[in-house]
Formats: C-alpha cells, structure tokens, sequence
C-alpha cells in the first residue's frame, strides 16, 4: 500500500493521473524539466535552489515510475551492472604517484595544474567525520532522500558547507603534520577542473559563463552521443548504467588522470563564480539526474546560489601547496 500511495504521488509530480502510459509520462517529463531546468533561473539567484530541488523531485518521480511500467529496461539496466567489473580490478590509465591522506582520500597531480585533485568525489564517511568533529555542521547530508552507504559521494552540501569541510581538514592535517603549513584543501578553480577532465589546454579566455558549451560534441566519454554503457552515472533514462541514485565511489573507469565521475554522479562545486566576479557559484560535470546533451557537455558550466543544497550536488576537493 505505501508504494501504491508513492507511485500516486509521483504521477500527481508529474501533474498526470494515475495509470498514465510510459509515453505520457515521458512527455510531461520533458515539459516539466524544461520549465524547471535551472538554466531558466540563472537571471533570478533567489530561486535557484527551489528550481533544484523541484528538479529533483521531477527526476525521482519520473525515475519510480519508469521503473514499474519500462521492465525490459531495467532488466537490460540489471544485467549491465552484473557485468560491470570491480573498481579494484581495472586496468586503465593510473598515475604514477598517489597520495592518501588521514581520511583514505587519494590525490593525484593533473597536467596543466599546481594542485593535486582528489580521485574521488567527497564521500558520505569523509564527511561524516568532519560533521562528528565539527559541531554546527548543517544536518541535511544525512537525509539525501534515498539510501547510501559510506563510500557514495556526500550530497545536499553547499557551496560553504564544502568550503567548512575544506578548513576543517586543513587544520587538522597541518596540526597533525600530515601536511606542510603552507598546504590547504580546498575546491578546484574553474580552469583547474577543466584540466581534470581534459579540456584545460582547448579553452580560451573567459568567465566560466563565457566558456560554458562552447566545446561541442566533447564528452567526459568521447564525443559520441548518448553515452555508451558504462561511461558514468547519469540519469536512469540515458541506459548507461543500474543506479538509481549516487553510485560508490570508483564504479566506472577513471578519466586518463586517473579521477572517477568527472562526468555524472554528483554536480561538483568549483570556487569561482559563473560571471567571473559576484552571484551565483560554479558546478560542474552533471549528476545522475541529468540526461540533456548540453548538460553533460565537458565544457558546460551550471550555477547556483552558494547557500544551496541538493540531492545532485557534491564536491571534491583539491590540495594546493603539496608535491608528491
């Protein structure tokens, strides 16, 4: 009964009745997501995060419902993970050198920038530890509104709240000497995270803004579209791969820098602002609720408010002032 009354929920999300068939659905997706995009909202900061979370709920419904009427696709979805190799077992490009710090997160050097990039996004137990040690840390990370474990990547965290994490750890780590005093975490700049993903020396002058989509047809995958299985954790509908939500961390191949999920899993903040100089902050890379070919663009910039908080966005940092 409490599925049925789910389901219902989700179909009234979707401002459709109960029983609607799965082209219908589709349909009042599409519409719904292109009035809510937050792209729509960049001109108004004060909604953005409402635009995000509306976003959300749309996705979640869209996605529960798929699920019960589209069984061949989840069947084909169910067996692409079965097939899917261990993180632990693969064999693509490593860094030669890598660094691990006091809570396991592993940093390695990036062509093209000073700073070492965390292989993975910031996960439910680094967080959690910084929560445990910090007191007054905001809550919402531990109700991301579906199950994870501690090696997914944390969500609902915003812009400060990464920037919280990333003093904190800093401190700790200089008291402990882990790192020298001039060491810092930190978030990638804008210019940094493009280099992450391979597309730091193609990019011309700019404000975020200014560069956002202008590399077409050049994916974190390739340039081939939709993505292939396998090539990250993006919206359910694209059939890339069997998560319905965030996926651990280190479940699909690294980039050839050796870092996971440039591409989908979690919305990843950058400290810069999307004009260059006030207003909203900078993400990157796309999350599992996304599925626009413009949206997971290496190239494409979103923003929102440095206060918001949402179930697609995460963080990762970078260590600046540290050679390995």
């Amino acid at each position: 009964m409490t599925r049925r009354i789910k389901l219902e929920d989700d179909y009234r999300e979707l401002q459709l009745g109960v029983g609607a068939s799965l082209e219908e659905v589709k349909s009042a997706y599409r519409e719904l997501a292109m009035f809510w995009h937050p792209d729509q909202f960049h001109d108004r900061p004060g909604r953005l995060a409402r635009a995000h979370e509306k976003m959300t709920r749309i996705n979640l419904a869209y996605e529960r419902i798929r699920k019960e009427l589209a069984h061949q696709a989840r069947s084909r979805l169910s067996t692409a993970r079965t097939k899917s190799p261990s993180p632990h077992s693969r064999t693509g490009h490593r860094p030669s050198t890598a660094w691990t710090n006091s809570l396991g997160m592993k940093f390695v050097s990036v062509p093209g920038t000073s700073v070492l990039f965390c292989v993975w996004e910031t996960r439910v137990q680094d967080y959690a530890t910084y929560a445990q040690a910090a007191p007054g840390v905001d809550a919402s990370w531990k109700n991301p509104g579906f199950s994870q474990t501690g090696t997914h990547p944390v969500v609902k965290v915003s812009w400060e709240d990464a920037q919280g994490f990333c003093r904190w750890i800093t401190q700790k780590e200089r008291q402990e000497g882990k790192v020298p005093a001039v060491a810092q975490y930190r978030l990638p700049s804008d210019s940094e995270w493009s280099w992450a993903v391979g597309i730091g020396d193609r990019e011309r002058d700019g404000t975020p803004r200014d560069k956002g989509k202008r590399l077409k047809d050049l994916y974190p995958w390739g340039t081939a579209w939709p993505p292939p299985q396998g090539a990250g954790n993006y919206d359910p509908c694209l059939g890339t791969d069997s998560f319905d939500y965030t996926s651990p961390a280190g479940s699909f191949e690294p980039n050839l820098q050796g870092l996971f999920d440039l591409g989908g899993n979690v919305w990843e903040w950058c400290e810069d602002f999307l004009n260059g100089t006030s207003g909203v902050r900078v993400l990157r890379g796309g999350s599992w609720n996304f599925s626009g070919p413009d949206h997971l663009l290496s190239s494409y910039r979103n923003g929102v408010a440095a206060d918001a908080r949402s179930s697609g966005i995460g963080f990762r940092c970078v260590l600046d002032g540290m050679a390995i």
